[in-house]
């Protein structure tokens, strides 16, 4: 679905440059466990700046 390669874009992206991005709406999307799982190794990585979610 094109949820999952959005999220797996934007992850993707910010893992790169983990300063790059400090708020990520999520609310029009519908995530599966995958999405989720790649989401929260983002926020778990110590130089990740979202700080809104």
């Amino acid at each position: 679905p094109a949820s999952g390669k959005a999220c797996q874009y934007v992850t993707g992206i910010v893992g790169k440059n983990p300063l790059l991005l400090r708020e990520l709406n999520l609310s029009e999307c519908k995530l599966g466990d995958t999405q989720v799982n790649q989401i929260t190794a983002l926020l778990q990585d110590k130089h990740c700046q979202i700080n809104t979610l």
